[in-house]
Order: structure tokens, then sequence, then C-alpha cells
């Protein structure tokens, strides 16, 4: 007789429960040392969230979507999706920027890579504004993120701010978009990997790839 192999089994000696196939929990079964189940010393799964005081629709509203971000940056219901752009910052301040980006084949983005096509050789050295950046190849990039309110985005890890606002205007980018500058010559050798979270929206990860034009 052929034996059977069951898909729910125990394992090193009783301290692990495989459940290949279907697990049934009857009615008045109880689950304990979940976090956030049973009334339990876990962690509470969402974080908590008031109850509303609004007097008005708006107010409501608020709250209301308040919520729903906790719930998705807890995991507990799917993040909104990013809508993420990628190209050159239409109109940079400077004109070795300008001069920069006219030398740039393309820009892609696809499956979470940005790929710049330039001639990094034919590119200008100029020093930034920010002493502590100093002087390389600089190109300009705009990077939309599909909200239009920038400041409610963190990059790195640190929240963007009014002068990335301000900044993102000048070069002409469209709201919901912020100026990346790359240092084509440091690029090329190493891409070089950014993050982006919002609320509800939960990380995620962009890398940066400079490549010369075909046939170079």
């Amino acid at each position: 007789m052929d034996s059977i192999v069951s898909k729910n089994y125990s394992t090193d000696g009783g301290d692990t429960w495989v459940v290949g196939g279907r697990l049934v929990i009857e009615e008045g079964a109880e689950v304990e040392g979940l976090n956030g189940s049973g009334g339990g010393s876990g962690e509470a799964a969402v974080e908590n969230q008031s109850a509303s005081t609004a007097t008005a629709v708006a107010g409501l509203k608020n709250d209301f979507n308040a919520l729903l971000n906790k719930l998705k940056n807890a995991g507990i219901m799917t993040p909104d999706a990013w809508n993420v752009t990628a190209g050159l910052a239409p109109t940079p301040t400077e004109d070795v920027l300008v001069a920069n980006k006219e030398k740039v084949q393309s820009v892609t983005l696809a499956d979470g890579v940005i790929n710049v096509i330039v001639d990094v050789d034919a590119l200008t050295e100029s020093a930034s504004s920010d002493p502590n950046q100093g002087t390389h190849k600089w190109v300009a990039l705009e990077i939309g993120t599909g909200i239009s309110d920038i400041t409610s985005v963190k990059y790195n890890g640190a929240a963007l701010t009014d002068q990335d606002v301000s900044d993102a205007q000048a070069t002409g980018c469209t709201a919901g978009s912020f100026v990346l500058y790359i240092r084509a010559e440091e690029v090329i050798e190493v891409p070089k990997t950014i993050t982006l979270w919002a609320d509800g929206y939960g990380e995620t990860s962009l890398t940066i790839q400079v490549a010369a034009p075909a046939g170079e």
C-alpha cells in the first residue's frame, strides 16, 4: 500500500508545526500568542486612532484618511501604489547644468531602475552651491512621486521641505516632483540607490545607473 504523506505535520521535535494544506479554525476556538489578539501582552498591530471629534464632513474625511494610512502602514491594508516617474529637470538654473542636460541621450525608468545614457567624458564639472558637495559632473534629474505635496514624502529617511518645492519649481518640474542632482562620474562607477516613503504608501527603492551610449 502506498504511504500517505501529510501536508500538515510537526517537526523539530514538536517545536514547529508545518501547515501545507488547509487550516480550519472552528467557531468558538481561541488562538493565543498572536500580536494584538485575545487581549494579551503583545504589541498592537495598528497605531491607536482617537475617536473623531469632527463636526464637519471635511474633518471627518481627514480622520478617516488618517485611519486608512495607519492600516496601510501596519501592513493590514494594501498600501497605495507609487506612481514614480523620472526624466531630466526641464530648466536647470545654471548654464553648466543646461549644457550637461543637452548631452544626455535619454533617461528611462523601468522596474525601479532609472537609466541615464550619457557620455560622461563630455560633461562639464562645476562646484555645487553647497561647499560640502564638492565639484562634480552634475546632471539634474526630475523625480516625480505622484504625490502632489512632496513635503509629505521622505527621501532617504528625511522629509522633503518647502525648499525642495521651490527648487523643483525653479527648474520647471511639475507639482509632485523634486530635483535630484547626481554626480555622473561617480554613478557610472557605482549605481546610486535612493528610498522614498510616504504615509499610506510604504517605502520604495529606486536605483540610478549611468551608462555610456551604445558603441562608445
